[in-house]
């Protein structure tokens, strides 16, 4: 059963998608933590959702970081009490290749390994009824984590798109992994969004953007209503697109390789013992 003030931890929270719904569920009074790298725009959108008055705090996050990731974790779980649902809502798209303190690319590090072993060293907050939605898109790149640490065949979409694939992948092996510890995992496509995301694609690809995206505040209520409705309290292992199950790519639906890819991706992040 959902809390009367339901506490929603959201990382990404400063994007368009996040910010429209910590917007969504700060109405809906949920007591929501905004996660994001620490910036005057993280601590203005505190301050435009009423700030503690209103049960809105930040723990300052940047996701392409695993200590960082590590930090932010002790933080939330260092407060106590339940986390009703954690929101991967985080995204990023460069177009050069760029090497992280850990040695993942960029993208890699903050659209999939940050949010992994983020969800994971949240267990134990979100057991007994959590919810875990991540923020994915309905990809269909074919997995090649070789390719994706190699500098010389770095190609930015096909990057971008195989951390959606990967998303989707840990959510479905999240939603079997989960099912001992009463926690919920599930996958959102929020569709084309009004946004910075694509802020470093090529003209082309930006102007068609433009004019085929919307605002993203029925996004927000989407996945706000994914975040606290009764209606979704038992749904698991889906995919949607707003609040409508659509059916993923049979690319990434393949339950071993879900499981090899959880084990892979558990030893680079040094996983300590633990998760789900």
């Amino acid at each position: 059963m959902i809390a009367l003030h339901p506490t929603i931890v959201i990382s990404g929270a400063t994007g368009a998608v996040g910010s429209a719904t910590a917007a969504a569920l700060a109405r809906r009074g949920a007591r929501v933590v905004l996660m994001a790298r620490p910036s005057e725009r993280l601590d203005t959108l505190v301050e435009r959702l009423g700030g503690a008055e209103n049960r809105v705090s930040q723990v300052p996050i940047d996701l392409a970081s695993m200590r960082s990731v590590r930090s932010a974790a002790r933080e939330i779980n260092g407060a106590g009490g339940h986390i009703d649902a954690l929101l991967n809502v985080a995204a990023t798209f460069v177009t050069r290749y760029q090497k992280t303190s850990d040695g993942f690319e960029h993208m890699l590090a903050t659209n999939y390994f940050g949010p992994f072993l983020l969800t994971n060293l949240l267990r134990d907050r979100l057991l007994g009824g959590g919810r875990v939605v991540t923020v994915a898109a309905p990809s269909t790149t074919r997995v090649d984590m070789q390719r994706l640490f190699s500098k010389e065949h770095f190609d930015a979409m096909h990057s971008f798109g195989a951390t959606k694939a990967l998303d989707l992948m840990f959510t479905f092996e999240l939603a079997r992994r989960a099912k001992r510890w009463d926690v919920r995992a599930n996958a959102f496509h929020p569709g084309l969004v009004r946004s910075e995301l694509m802020s470093e694609a090529s003209r082309p690809i930006r102007m068609v953007a433009r004019l085929v995206s919307r605002s993203p505040g029925r996004a927000g209520q989407d996945l706000a209503d994914l975040a606290i409705s009764p209606a979704h309290a038992g749904t698991t292992g889906w995919f949607f697109k707003g609040t409508q199950r659509i059916e993923p790519a049979k690319t990434v639906t393949d339950e071993a390789a879900q499981a090899a890819l959880w084990r892979r991706t558990a030893e680079l992040v040094e996983m300590e013992i633990g998760g789900f």
